[in-house]
Parts: structure tokens; C-alpha cells; sequence
């Protein structure tokens, strides 16, 4: 996950236009935990322009139907319409997957 919040944050610092966070769910148990790793990812990696956020439903909110089985889950979204999804299962994020969401974003800017 950190090489695709990297990968988003340069696009970003290369168009003003794409705007992006991270949602990291948790339980409220693990909630100081949680804050802890993203602040170090942030610090540690660099990234400015994605704020990294969470929230303390682990199943995430049911309009966005992330499946359960999901580590992480892309979504993107130009205004209120859902232009892309994509899920990966523990371990299964790889430097293609990442190739495949960065080439989604133009399907959420004006081109």
C-alpha cells in the first residue's frame, strides 16, 4: 500500500486538479495504534499530499460495498459518480496493480 500512496502523491504534486486521501478502518481498539503508523508513513515516505486518514469501522462505510476479504480498496470517484474500483486481498497489491490504478486517473480528471 505505501508504494501506491507514494505513486498517488507524485501524481498529485504533478496535478493540482487530482485530489486524493486514504482511509485506513480500524476498530476503536486499535485506533492509537493506527493514527501511530500512519503519521510514521507519512513522515517516513514523504507524503504531502495525501492526507492519510481513518475510521473506526472496520467494515467501512456499506454504500462503498468493500468487500470483506479486501486489505485494500481504490476507489475513484469524479463528483458523485464512482468512475473505479479496485480490490486486493492481503498481500495481493503488486507494482502491476498499481500501474493499472494510476491508469484510471483519467477517468476522474477533465481530459
Amino acid at each position: 500500500m505505501t508504494s501506491l500512496v507514494k505513486a498517488v502523491d507524485e501524481k498529485i504534486a504533478e496535478n493540482s486538479d487530482l485530489k486524493a486521501f486514504v482511509v485506513q478502518l480500524t476498530d476503536t481498539e486499535n485506533e492509537a495504534e493506527t493514527v501511530t503508523a500512519l503519521r510514521d508513513l507519512a513522515a517516513g515516505q514523504g507524503i504531502k499530499d495525501v492526507p492519510l486518514t481513518l475510521m473506526d469501522t472496520p467494515a467501512g462505510p456499506p454504500s462503498y460495498k468493500i468487500a470483506e476479504d479486501a486489505e485494500v480498496t481504490v476507489l475513484l470517484w469524479r463528483f458523485a459518480e464512482l468512475r473505479s474500483k479496485h480490490s486486493f486481498g492481503p498481500g495481493e497489491l503488486t507494482e502491476a496493480d498499481i500501474e493499472r490504478v494510476l491508469a484510471d486517473l483519467p477517468k476522474i480528471l477533465d481530459e
